[in-house]
């Protein structure tokens, strides 16, 4: 620190100001001169001097520390390890499919919370492709170095991990249907850890370069939370991480004021009861996220062709998340194929009033008035959808049906055809054409498709 300058003997008589609080040092002392005032020697350990902040500086900005950052290194490997088994596997390894991450291990509440826990530590450590990896192994790199620096070690694996943990539990909390991976959440908590040791812990660094440290890692964690505000990134883990690293780091920076072999053993005690604070939350997250776990089971159940089991689960999954509509689509397929249109019915009517001009429930339930005779609302619904809802030989076949029984046969064998053309094999189909066809005199060509149709049916 610069001493006061009052007149050309200052430095002689040790005008200065103390480097922990700042206030003015006496002019002189008795026995050995001391940087500090009386009240800061009484919290700083014996022979624990103020060290140059550069030697605790950020790696990109200083030179690297004598003791080799392992838990940082350790760190960087399972990542990259993890991510080049994935491309060696066949995952691309530019824009992999969020259904290949999943399989590795990544966070989806259905699976995550209801039963494959595994995954709150696995999604950590695995990333969409090699920016996304890059971009997070440079600031684990920057930050990791930086806390092994301040906390050592095994402090640095037990704040990831934690804080990984917390990440991944709001995460689930806010967006229970997100497939979510990569190691920006425990990034995140090691700096929430960082800002509170470097403002709360006394580390016996000068105090400006605390000040410098302490703003790189706040803008650090305000700029990237920002950035996340860009969308298809998910700032809920971000967010929580960051969290369950500021809460960790604080009981952590008061472990400073112990003595070096007492350190050990408090810290223990932090990363445990943060732990059990951990498992504490889990319990309410796994109850309010309920619904995704009868989602995956409804969905499990439709993919193995059984609507009648997807059913309850779906019904369980819409009640809890009335507004959402692909969970509502599955409960109406699902009742269509065990043909409970009592059922199906007034659940596409609900869907289509939160969302009139979605292009799939109204052929859906133009389809459902159709097979009711209900041609009138049918033909309706069928042109607004049919011009903007994906080709299909079902919906094609019901159209073409309700426009042959209001007598417009021309525009129903153009219908018929496209369904016929979409699904070849479609008996009903070209048993219906046969019957547009007769209707319009075009005995010969209704013939054939009857032959056809009898061919599809054997």
């Amino acid at each position: 620190m610069c001493p006061n300058t009052i007149g050309q003997k200052a430095e002689d008589l040790q005008l200065a100001n103390c480097r922990q609080c700042g206030a003015e040092l006496p002019s002189f002392s008795f026995g050995e001169s001391s940087p500090y005032c009386k009240t800061c020697r009484s919290q700083i350990s014996v022979g624990h001097e103020s060290k140059p902040v550069d030697s605790f500086a950020l790696p990109a900005s200083a030179a690297v520390a004598s003791t080799p950052p392992t838990a940082t290194y350790a760190l960087l490997f399972i990542n990259i390890t993890v991510f080049i088994v994935m491309v060696a596997s066949g995952v691309s390894w530019m824009t992999p499919e969020t259904g290949e991450v999943l399989r590795w291990g990544a966070d989806y509440r259905p699976l995550t919370l209801g039963g494959q826990y595994w995954r709150l530590v696995t999604a950590m450590f695995l990333h969409f492709g090699i920016i996304h990896l890059l971009g997070n192994m440079w600031c684990l790199w920057s930050l990791g170095q930086l806390a092994e620096k301040l906390l050592g070690s095994l402090s640095v694996l037990g704040l990831y991990l934690l804080t990984g943990i917390g990440a991944s539990l709001l995460s689930l909390s806010w967006d229970p249907m997100r497939v979510s991976a990569g190691a920006s959440g425990a990034i995140f908590g090691i700096a929430g850890a960082l800002i509170s040791v470097l403002y709360f812990g006394q580390l016996g660094l000068q105090a400006e370069g605390v000040r410098k440290l302490l703003g790189y890692v706040v803008r650090f964690a305000f700029l990237n939370l920002l950035f996340g505000l860009r969308g298809h990134v998910d700032n809920m883990a971000h967010l929580g991480g960051l969290v369950t690293g500021l809460l960790t780091g604080f009981f952590l920076a008061r472990s400073f004021n112990l003595a070096p072999e007492a350190r050990s053993s408090r810290r223990f005690l932090i990363f445990a009861m943060s732990t059990v604070m951990l498992l504490v939350l889990f319990v309410p997250v796994v109850r309010a996220t309920q619904y995704a776990v009868e989602f995956e089971k409804g969905e499990t159940a439709l993919e193995h062709h059984d609507p009648r089991a997807a059913i309850p689960h779906l019904q369980k999954y819409v009640a809890a998340r009335p507004g959402e509509a692909y969970g509502r689509q599955l409960l109406q397929a699902a009742l269509q194929q065990v043909h409970r249109l009592d059922e199906a019915i007034p659940e596409f009517e609900r869907a289509l009033a939160r969302d009139p001009n979605n292009a799939y429930i109204q052929v859906n339930l133009a389809r459902l008035y159709a097979s009711q005779n209900e041609t009138g609302k049918a033909l309706e619904l069928f042109k607004k959808g049919m011009p903007r809802a994906e080709p299909d030989a079902l919906a094609s076949y019901w159209y073409a049906s309700t426009l042959k029984d209001v007598g417009r046969p021309t525009e129903a064998e153009s219908n018929a055809r496209r369904s016929i053309e979409l699904d070849p094999k479609y008996a009903d189909a070209h048993e219906l054409l046969a019957e547009i066809l007769t209707s319009e005199g075009k005995k010969a060509a209704a013939d054939a498709e009857i032959e056809r149709a009898k061919q599809l049916s054997k």
